[in-house]
């Protein structure tokens, strides 16, 4: 199906979309926006992020299921 034909289909629905709808339309839209943003990390955080880069590099880490254990252990105590 062409890109004209795809918009003439969207343009018959958006006529009879209630406002819910409408509304989730216009978030996907913004949300594919920002898809190709490029998100600035604040200063705060770069020192911490470079840490724990560092540390899964030198195989200090934890796996999931270690962790979900250790927090069963401690939901039962």
């Amino acid at each position: 199906m062409s890109s004209t034909e795809l918009k003439r289909k969207v343009y018959e629905e958006l006529e009879s979309a209630d406002d819910y709808l409408l509304e989730e339309i216009l978030g996907l839209i913004s949300l594919q926006s920002k898809h190709n943003e490029i998100v600035k990390i604040p200063s705060l955080y770069v020192e911490d992020l470079n840490k724990s880069i560092s540390q899964m590099k030198l195989g200090n880490t934890i796996s999931n299921i270690e962790i979900e254990e250790s927090m069963e252990k401690w939901l039962h105590k």
